[in-house]
């Protein structure tokens, strides 16, 4: 009987035990009627020998059948605390999967996106500029790395201000996009590579489904140099980055840290939504 009933809870043995003094208790209450009757009542002239046998038995069987609606009453009340059991532990597998899914997922997360922040230091370190040779001169390097942003935000510099004394009845956005197109005609084997690549880290970040998307735009954020924000505030004016890059920009505020003294007109600032430059709240 221990055995049967390791698997109840606490309560059900004792329901149990209560379901079954109830049914010794009626019976014995039924032969104590019974006997007490057959003591002190005369037999009627039309007693049988077996005719008080017969009430007893009739008490008996009906008092059965009320016990055996008891017992039935007992074991669906058992029946349902242990489906609300089964319930209840397969919620807690379900809740225990989906934390251990979700951990996987914000693991898988952050393996791709150091792999892509690495990816795009690596590009960076790789940018050269090269200064034009003679023929039959050993090319030399003026500069590499993030130092090339500096001379980029220079060259930038002086196709606008050639723009501005060419066509000074032009308005900013005009003069921005025309400058920062010749610009990059010149290096977008340099550049293009290396805002592709930013684009799609800040895409990879926005569309994952990871809690505290600011975190790893912050991280990503602290990578770019003054003369970097500057070259990415005007790709993202001209049609290279205006149609996509410059809503996350927006969205993000990738412009954050952002030296406006560089901008080459401090109005400029205005071509851009004030969330640019501000990290959401």
């Amino acid at each position: 009987m221990k055995d049967d009933e390791s698997h109840l809870t606490p309560s059900e043995p004792k329901e149990q035990t209560s379901i079954g003094k109830i049914g010794w208790g009626g019976f014995i209450a039924i032969f104590v009627v019974w006997g007490a009757y057959a003591y002190w009542q005369a037999p009627l002239p039309s007693d049988g020998p077996f005719d008080r046998l017969n009430t007893l038995f009739s008490g008996l069987a009906f008092w059965g059948v009320i016990y055996a609606i008891l017992l039935q009453k007992s074991e669906l009340i058992l029946q349902r605390r242990e489906l609300e059991l089964t319930r209840n532990e397969v919620r807690g597998q379900k809740e225990q999967l989906e934390a251990q899914n979700r951990t996987l997922k914000h693991q898988r997360f952050e393996n791709t996106f150091f792999s892509l922040l690495n990816l795009f230091n690596s590009i960076v370190n790789s940018i050269e500029i090269k200064r034009s040779r003679m023929i039959g001169e050993t090319p030399s390097t003026l500069a590499s790395g993030r130092k090339c942003f500096t001379t980029f935000s220079l060259e930038f510099g002086h196709n606008y201000s050639t723009q501005q004394n060419e066509h000074s009845d032009w308005e900013d956005r005009l003069l921005c996009v025309t400058a920062y197109e010749e610009f990059a005609g010149l290096r977008q084997a340099l550049v293009g590579h290396y805002f592709r690549t930013l684009y799609n880290i800040v895409k990879f970040i926005a569309t994952s489904e990871v809690e505290n998307k600011q975190t790893y735009i912050n991280i990503l954020r602290a990578q770019l140099s003054s003369p970097e924000l500057t070259l990415l505030f005007y790709n993202c004016i001209s049609k290279n980055g205006s149609e996509k890059f410059k809503i996350f920009v927006e969205k993000f505020g990738l412009l954050k840290n952002m030296d406006f003294s560089r901008l080459r007109d401090p109005k400029h600032r205005e071509l851009f939504n004030e969330s640019a430059f501000h990290s959401p709240s």
